[in-house]
């Protein structure tokens, strides 16, 4: 499994306030493999980005398209995209279930930019594409994973009476950059191969005061990935549960796991 990582370049308001992206501090350090385990039945190989997004809206719809297959030239071509992104308000673990399409004219990007909802239409019309989009995998499996990836890992923090890391499944992927490079990639895959979204998206709380947590962020993100890949490797990138969101909202795998950050 291949991972590609791009993570984004904070506003100046946002930087003051959090100086260190803790999204792209766990994106950046990721291993280039994860080694196959009984636990792990194939090893895992991540490739990160070589920099981080600009939290522009114009520039993430350029990029989007260029990062995912078939216009990424990373090969073999991802069969999973992660985005990680930074919801500072927030003091657990998140994965987002989906993203809206509109409502992206309300908060300026790096550059005083907006993407009013007549513009998004023109990108992505609703004749065409949903105006939310959930991802394709079952999420309430990956998250049933996930947590107990997360209880393996950390047997000698339950030996100290420590909690496990608070990981979760949300519905609100936000109306900045997270939400919207969230729709992009999911809009992305919904014009190749519609009910075929293998796109997901991890919120991280601001862990920037503390190394433990960052470490513990790290370790939140790598039980993330290895439950993905067994979640799509047992029941596919394709739930009933997803193909019936999307209408109603009218061997080796590869991971590209994108990461970005927003409020």
């Amino acid at each position: 499994m291949n991972i590609d990582s791009a993570g984004t370049d904070p506003n100046q308001p946002f930087l003051e306030k959090f100086p260190r992206n803790s999204s792209w501090e766990i994106a950046s350090t990721l291993p280039a493999l994860i080694p196959a385990s009984p636990d792990n039945r194939t090893p895992i190989h991540i490739h990160v980005h070589h920099e981080a997004i600009r939290v522009a809206y114009d520039h993430v719809v350029d990029l989007v398209p260029k990062l995912l297959p078939p216009g990424n030239p990373l090969y073999p071509q991802p069969d999973i995209i992660l985005h990680i992104g930074l919801a500072a308000g927030r003091n657990f673990f998140a994965l987002e279930q989906g993203a809206h399409g509109r409502g992206f004219d309300k908060i300026p990007d790096v550059d005083g930019g907006r993407f009013p909802d007549a513009e998004a239409e023109k990108r992505f019309p609703s004749s065409k594409y949903p105006t939310a989009l959930t991802t394709s995998f079952d999420t309430s499996d990956v998250l049933a994973r996930w947590k107990a990836n997360l209880s393996s890992a950390s047997v000698e923090d339950v030996a100290e009476g420590n909690e496990l890391p608070d990981v979760r499944i949300s519905t609100d992927a936000g109306n900045f950059l997270c939400g919207f490079i969230y729709y992009n990639s999911l809009a992305h895959y919904f014009s190749i191969k519609g009910d075929y979204r293998p796109v997901a998206f991890m919120h991280v709380p601001d862990l920037s005061h503390d190394e433990a947590k960052q470490r513990e962020g790290w370790d939140v993100a790598i039980g993330l990935i290895k439950a993905l890949v067994e979640s799509k490797r047992k029941n596919g990138a394709v739930s009933p549960m997803s193909t019936h969101n999307a209408r109603d909202a009218s061997q080796s795998d590869q991971v590209d796991d994108t990461t970005t950050q927003g409020t």
